[in-house]
């Protein structure tokens, strides 16, 4: 896993009545669509209340209220509230433009750009739930286990991609993939605090220019 809060809420609404809208057209006709409609619904609304009252004040129940559904029918959409705040935050990321605009598959050179996404005002929510995530993660033991194999599976991405940006001659030998898949996310972590440690510099296009090539150096491209 806001991802710019007004941004984001302004998408997120969208797609929800597009979803909403089509739910009701097929219902009774295309149950898929009104499960696809619940789930849009349930991770706006989550989204909404982890934000505001963080992972340990907002309940399954609570969010399934806002969400419009019984409280034992969310759990026909997500095992565990750890489950659903990653998803979330993986949701909310995705879904955002900076994201759709910097992403260009398992390629290095597409790293840069994505760390330095993070230091976009757009990008607010996706950084405080995050931020949440982690924090959850230190008293729940689920979420502990989804952050972990989430984190291990993103660095994965990026070893491998370090790893064939090798095979190609595009990056140094000498490199140690795993290593920089690493520091890269723990790069990204330290990003994830600007809110509260460098507030000014959200949204400084020098600052940005500046991680991007920073990010860029760390890997050995560009």
């Amino acid at each position: 896993m806001g991802i710019r809060l007004s941004m984001i809420r302004k998408l997120r609404k969208a797609h929800a009545r597009k979803r909403t809208s089509v739910a009701q057209r097929g219902r009774g006709d295309d149950g898929h669509d009104a499960i696809e409609s619940t789930r849009e619904r349930i991770l706006a609304s989550a989204a909404r209340l982890f934000a505001e009252n963080g992972f340990e004040g907002s309940s399954m129940p609570a969010i399934a209220k806002a969400s419009g559904i019984t409280a034992g029918a969310i759990y026909k959409h997500f095992k565990s509230k750890g489950e659903l705040l990653l998803e979330v935050v993986k949701r909310s990321f995705e879904s955002t433009p900076l994201f759709m605009q910097n992403s260009a598959g398992a390629t290095t050179t597409a790293l840069p750009r994505l760390a330095s996404a993070y230091t976009e005002p757009e990008l607010k929510l996706v950084r405080q739930l995050s931020i949440e995530v982690h924090s959850a993660a230190s008293r729940d033991s689920d979420v502990r286990r989804l952050l972990a194999l989430s984190d291990e599976a993103a660095m994965q991405y990026i070893s491998d991609a370090i790893v064939l940006a090798q095979r190609e001659g595009k990056l140094d030998p000498k490199l140690k993939p795993e290593f920089a898949a690493r520091l890269f996310c723990v790069f990204v972590m330290g990003l994830l605090h600007m809110d509260t440690l460098l507030p000014g510099l959200i949204g400084d296009k020098s600052w940005r220019d500046f991680v991007r090539e920073r990010v860029a150096k760390l890997i050995g491209v560009g």
